[in-house]
């Protein structure tokens, strides 16, 4: 990945950019939605094994079946395939994510505001990044979209990152930087 493929805004420079060399198919996420849809699934086939009298109840089954195997493999498999088109880049402000599995997706946070990175270490010298330590439920929410709070933002994680101890140790500097240069700054 080069400069010209991130959307910088004006007087921002490029730290470090990469994309992943890893792409797990599960993350932590999964091990709150993994068996949220299995009692999905239990709950529908237990519901509708004495309700298919109607095709309205026959079709209710398809439906909610197909719901939930969706949830149970087909979110990993998306996450998985959209990895393969992740862009990541860490300017002096901010922390970029773009993706474009169907079409282009740019989640970024300002340096300035997020917690020291933390890494969960990979085979060999991979891993992944994320802002402060996440929960089982922030996981979640990252797998669904959503983040929590008012803004509904999902943590920007960076999964895969090749030389990870490298790349925390400029994330942690930039991210220092960022807040010393915050803290400076006249209130206007």
């Amino acid at each position: 990945m080069h400069e010209g493929q991130i959307d910088l805004l004006p007087g921002e420079r490029v730290i470090w950019a990469g994309q992943p060399v890893r792409r797990p198919l599960f993350n932590p996420g999964d091990y709150f939605n993994v068996p949220v849809g299995l009692l999905w699934l239990g709950a529908v086939t237990v519901f509708f094994a004495g309700n298919h009298d109607t095709a309205f109840h026959t079709g209710a089954w398809v439906v909610l079946t197909v719901a939930g195997v969706l949830h149970l493999a087909g979110r990993p498999l998306i996450r998985y395939l959209r990895l393969a088109s992740t862009t990541y880049a860490v300017t002096d402000g901010r922390v970029i994510a773009t993706s474009s599995l169907v079409r282009r997706k740019e989640e970024s946070a300002a340096l300035a505001g997020l917690a020291d990175p933390v890494v969960t270490p990979g085979p060999g010298k991979t891993g992944t990044i994320t802002f402060g330590r996440l929960g089982v439920l922030a996981w979640a929410s990252a797998n669904f979209g959503a983040g929590t709070g008012k803004d509904r933002k999902p943590p920007i994680i960076l999964v895969g990152v090749s030389d990870v101890a490298k790349v925390r140790e400029k994330l942690a500097k930039a991210v220092e930087e960022a807040r010393e240069r915050n803290l400076q700054r006249p209130e206007e």
